[in-house]
């Protein structure tokens, strides 16, 4: 059995991944969503610790993809209080003690950015572990905004030191599996992608970050912190972003063209593909399009076909900015499912739940929304205003539980 929960969580990820036999099946928990789902989460476990009869509910293992609000708060709120009925026996985050350990960065890379930021390079590798060496290069390396190129001199504070400061503190088992030994969850530029089989036979594949954008998040982290999405600043006298919505008009309107996501924090999340028996699920947290084809392209090779899923969560809430055709045509998928309640940047954007109507004709395709919101609420209502336009015909799933959320067992 495997079944995939997209709890309700706002405009953010709650993922409760659950696979084995049905008398003995174990959990996996993908991000928490904001503070508020902490609730929606609690209750899921104790549902779960009275399903199995048990004192103890198990959790195989917790991800939280990155540090954006939407995806990190629920899980502070879940830890800060100890909770002896929860055991999760290991913690995949991407902290201040991992980036602060993050490798030298080769050569190319470090004259890149220091000519894009007026930046000295990084100071030698065996400098990196001599702390007095270190603090003697800080002057030399900052650039004229105080920017540092060392990474424990980049770091801010807020959400991520603060489940940094509390898994530290608590003692929890933190990025403690043998592909990462405490350091960063990460894949190399070459060679196979990382990957393990949990206890109960589900294979999980990193797909990323690669150490490019974990040193840009690092370089930024006080800048970003606070799931802050849009980088673009207003021109003067213009509304904010948010306020005037995404300007998509109904019956959706096909625009030719293509934008990308440059938010930092965004292409800094752990990308996983699960497997289990026959059944592949792509979860990509909010990662750039662009980063995701590169990794599928690892996983097929040497095949040229697309690689086959089972369903695929969207990346960043059905934005259009993680959604291309490059990425569409790497998967051979027919459920594209999308977490969010529309209440930041009123995701899911038409064009990118056009772009899969658009690219994947004569397929039986499935739209799995985990709210019934006015963001998504027409695309089952008035599906007819979008087949009405020569694009591929469509299911569309709400909840049958709005406070259990999106609901999905596969065969």
């Amino acid at each position: 059995m495997l079944r995939l929960e997209l709890l309700p969580a706002a405009q953010g990820d709650c993922l409760w991944l659950e696979y084995g036999p049905r008398s003995a099946t174990r959990i996996v928990i993908i991000d928490g969503g904001v503070t508020s789902t902490a609730v929606g989460l609690r209750n899921r476990i104790a549902a779960a610790r009275r399903e199995r009869g048990v004192d103890v509910l198990e959790v195989e293992l917790l991800v939280v993809t990155h540090i954006d609000n939407d995806h990190i708060q629920g899980i502070v709120a879940l830890l800060e209080h100890e909770d002896p009925s929860l055991r999760v026996k290991d913690i995949w985050f991407n902290g201040r003690p991992q980036l602060m350990k993050l490798p030298l960065l080769p050569p190319d890379w470090q004259r890149e950015r220091a000519a894009k930021r007026k930046m000295i390079p990084r100071p030698p590798a065996d400098l990196m572990g001599d702390t007095e060496g270190v603090e003697g290069l800080v002057d030399q390396a900052k650039d004229e905004t105080g920017v540092t190129g060392l990474p424990a001199d980049l770091l801010g504070t807020q959400q991520g030191d603060k489940l940094s400061d509390l898994l530290t503190a608590r003692g929890l088992p933190w990025n403690q599996h043998p592909l990462w030994s405490g350091g960063a969850v990460m894949v190399q530029d070459a060679g196979p992608l990382p990957n393990t089989t949990l206890d109960g036979e589900l294979k999980i594949t990193v797909l990323g970050p690669s150490l490019d954008r974990l040193y840009e998040l690092c370089m930024l982290w006080s800048g970003v912190l606070g799931g802050d999405e849009d980088p673009e600043k207003p021109t003067a006298g213009a509304m904010p972003a948010d306020l005037l919505g995404r300007r998509d008009v109904w019956p959706p309107v096909w625009k030719e063209g293509e934008t990308q996501d440059m938010s930092v924090t965004n292409g800094s999340s752990i990308m996983l593909l699960a497997e289990y028996g026959q059944n592949t699920l792509l979860l990509t947290g909010d990662a750039h399009a662009s980063d995701i084809v590169l990794a599928l392209e690892r996983v097929r090779n040497p095949s040229p076909h697309p690689l086959q899923l089972t369903a695929f969560k969207l990346p960043h809430h059905g934005s259009d900015k993680n959604l291309t055709k490059a990425l569409l045509d790497i998967v051979d998928c027919t459920q594209y499912l999308v977490s969010t309640n529309g209440a930041q940047h009123r995701h899911p954007d038409h064009q990118a739940l056009l772009r899969i109507l658009r690219y994947k004709q004569q397929r039986p395709l499935a739209l799995l929304f985990n709210y019934l919101c006015e963001t998504t609420r027409r695309w089952g209502d008035s599906k007819a205003d979008v087949v009405a336009s020569n694009l591929q015909d469509y299911t569309a799933r709400f909840p049958a539980d709005a406070a259990r959320g999106m609901v999905i067992e596969f065969e």
